[in-house]
């Protein structure tokens, strides 16, 4: 096998870096990530806020889990102000009212939970 040489050397070495950027230009704006298979640091929850308090108390607020199918759940993340909080029972009825009743109870319900 023997290597080009001169000018012809060159060019071949010139068009194979050209296409080697281009694909790496194409690569990144397609999306891929070098750092993808790396585990990303979470960003924290802010305290209080209804994400921490979803998270802290096991709660969802889409589908409810499968221990779940069949129960009502015993408390709830709601808003009646501009704070939300982990409710009981009393609270909790309402909300499930508000969400599949269509009560106003003057709630904003982020989730239910156990």
């Amino acid at each position: 096998m023997s290597a080009l040489s001169g000018r012809t050397g060159l060019m071949a070495l010139g068009i194979w870096t050209t296409y080697a950027a281009a694909i790496a230009v194409a690569a990144l704006q397609l999306g891929a990530d070098p750092e993808a298979g790396r585990a990303q640091p979470e960003t924290p929850l802010a305290p209080g806020s209804p994400a921490a308090l979803i998270q802290q108390h096991d709660c969802w607020s889409a589908e409810a889990p499968r221990d779940m199918s069949g129960r009502l759940p015993g408390h709830a993340i709601v808003a009646s102000g501009a704070t939300p909080r982990y409710v009981g029972s009393d609270l909790t009825g309402k909300a499930l009212d508000q969400v599949f009743a269509g009560d106003d109870h003057d709630l904003v319900v982020y989730a239910f939970c156990r």
